[in-house]
């Protein structure tokens, strides 16, 4: 007689239990060796290259420098605070240069003035001063006032006194034609008692002493005559001698005049670039700012402290300029980089784990290695342009500035995970039976 357990050991269907439960994890761990496999071969990974480098702006850092130099007189900002383009940033005095603006001010309101007054001695008017000079230099226009009356009341008593002589003389001119007529008269009547007495004596009935007498006054009112003629020729040269002195006097002022106003505007159109030029000089003591931006490093800030003609005084960082990341990237890696790959940027001042990090692409690749002989190290620079200058947080913005140090990622290639887990052997095999 059997027993139970002999009986239950004996079934068929005994063992197919625990044989259908190995065979199905048996085949489950087929399916998902195969299922990972097939997966490792079409999974992708990214591969990039790591690299250091730094936060820069794409055009260039605006310099802010004074030509001329001088005393820093006053500075209105401070490193960090951002500035609009023509916002005063510092003040730089330089005493020459405001004296010789004011000298060369006071000589142009001279000159404007001087020529004002020849003007007015040229047309024979008043001088008109402009009111921008009456306002700027009441002592010149009070001077060439001054000077206009002076020169014409000498001029006015100067052809006062030729007029007095052409006039005296133009007197004496008539006087003298006046006695030539007189003498005239006199000699025609002197002549008619001349031929009486002459027709007397030929007929014996005159004395001969009344002939002569005669004679003599003749001779005489004819030599008054004659002198009378020469007095006449004399003051009639004296007349025109006089007239043109007159003449000469009055083109001899407008001449002089001519030739002062012709300097004066030559002098005024000398000053006037002067002028500028100085005017320029001054103005460039007020620095400003050459474009929107921040206010980078202030290099010179000791008020009264000098600064030489051309010396950086602070620098300023373009406001709305595209952030630029310069990466240092190995030697062995820059094969790989390529302009217009993405790229991702963490930058190192934003924790990442809560900020994330931005995306970029290549922009520019190094032609050459750079050599850091103070790490000993050498790279090649490759240049990200970023999507953006600043992370976003709570609907708050942080700025990225120049200067911040970064960490890029630059996404060279993709392969399977396969690839990735058989790489080492792939290069031990590739190298195996190699060595010496």
């Amino acid at each position: 007689m059997t027993t139970r357990y002999e009986t239950l050991t004996t079934h068929p269907d005994f063992d197919r239990g625990p044989r259908l439960a190995a065979i199905a994890i048996v085949a489950l761990i087929a399916l998902l060796t195969i299922g990972g496999i097939v997966w490792m071969n079409y999974a992708t990974l990214d591969i990039s290259v790591q690299a250091e480098g730094q936060v820069v702006p794409s055009s260039r850092t605006q310099v802010v420098q004074s030509l001329e130099g001088g005393i820093l007189q006053e500075l209105l900002v401070a490193e960090g605070q951002p500035v609009r383009r023509g916002d005063l940033l510092a003040r730089v005095q330089n005493l020459q240069f405001n004296s010789e603006l004011g000298e060369a001010r006071q000589t142009s309101h001279a000159t404007r003035a001087t020529i004002a007054r020849l003007d007015a001695e040229l047309n024979g008017g008043e001088p008109l001063f402009a009111p921008d000079l009456v306002s700027a230099a009441p002592a010149v226009v009070a001077e060439q006032r001054a000077l206009f009356e002076s020169r014409r009341r000498e001029r006015a008593s100067e052809a006062a006194t030729l007029e007095g002589q052409t006039s005296q003389r133009r007197q004496q001119l008539a006087e003298a034609r006046s006695r030539i007529g007189a003498l005239r008269q006199r000699l025609a009547l002197a002549h008619e008692s001349l031929a009486i007495e002459t027709r007397l004596a030929r007929n014996d009935a005159g004395a001969r002493a009344d002939l002569l007498a005669a004679q003599e006054r003749v001779a005489s009112l004819q030599g008054e005559l004659d002198g009378a003629r020469i007095d006449v020729r004399r003051l009639r040269a004296a007349v025109e001698e006089s007239e043109a002195r007159l003449r000469e006097a009055d083109a001899r002022f407008r001449a002089e005049a001519s030739r002062e106003r012709a300097e004066a505007e030559q002098q005024k159109a000398t000053l006037a670039e002067q002028l500028t030029a100085r005017v320029d000089r001054v103005t460039r003591r007020e620095l400003r700012a050459p474009a929107d931006g921040v206010v980078n490093r202030v290099l010179i800030s000791t008020i009264g402290g000098i600064a030489q003609p051309g010396e950086t005084l602070m620098e300023i960082v373009p406001e709305d300029d595209q952030l630029l990341v310069t990466a240092r990237v190995k030697p062995a890696d820059i094969a790989f980089i390529q302009p217009g790959q993405e790229a991702r940027v963490r930058i190192t001042a934003y924790d990442s784990s809560i900020y994330g990090d931005m995306a970029a692409r290549v922009q520019r690749v190094g032609a050459d290695a750079v050599v850091d002989e103070r790490r000993e190290t050498t790279y090649f620079e490759v240049t990200l342009e970023t999507e953006s200058d600043h992370f976003e947080n709570r609907n708050e913005q942080l700025a990225i500035t120049p200067g911040m140090g970064a960490s890029a990622s630059i996404l060279t290639g993709k392969r399977t995970l396969m690839q990735y887990l058989l790489k080492p052997v792939v290069k031990t095999f590739d190298r195996a039976l190699r060595e010496r």
